[in-house]
């Protein structure tokens, strides 16, 4: 994701999509998504040990992918029972555009950024969580090889309560 009033302004229209918002939005995001919290939340100035990114088919932006170093929030990771935060990766994703929904691009961008982080990283596994329900997103990390663990609280708060979610597991492979 570049520092560029397009991106931000692609990235807002994509939040207020119903079903992007429906799984993404938490009680600390304004309803509707603005560019102003987007550029204060996701550009330059945030989190500096999060790697931010635009998911593009034939150069055509369609999604938004972020991942970074659970060490990094390991009181959080360790609240949810990441195993291994120390060596392990975290990532969140969304495909913004409807048209692009049901395709395996997010099990294709989520399983190319696996294998960059245990290449470049030498990360021990990667692990995230998904609410409970959001059935499409738990079938598309299974098929980039993630494994469902356990239920757990995610630490993100929605309607005044943390929200239920699966934390899900890919290994390093071995070899």
């Amino acid at each position: 994701m570049r520092d560029e009033p397009d991106d931000y302004a692609s990235f807002v229209r994509w939040r207020n999509e119903p079903h992007v918002a429906e799984w993404w939005n938490t009680d600390e995001d304004p309803v509707p998504m603005t560019l102003g919290h987007a550029e204060a939340e996701y550009g330059p100035g945030a989190d500096a040990w999060v790697s931010r990114c635009f998911i593009t088919v034939a150069d055509r932006p369609v999604g938004y992918l972020q991942f970074y170093p659970w060490s990094a929030a390991l009181d959080e990771a360790r609240e949810m029972g990441v195993p291994g935060p120390d060596t392990s990766y975290g990532v969140d994703i969304f495909i913004g555009e409807p048209d692009m929904i049901g395709r395996g691009v997010g099990a294709t961008a989520v399983a190319l950024v696996a294998r960059h982080v245990f290449e470049t990283e030498d990360a021990g596994s990667v692990a995230l969580l998904t609410p409970v329900g959001n059935d499409r997103a738990h079938r598309a990390y299974e098929k980039a090889g993630f494994r469902k663990v356990r239920q757990t609280l995610d630490t993100d708060v929605v309607n005044g309560e943390r929200r239920m979610s699966w934390l899900m597991v890919l290994d390093r492979p071995l070899g």
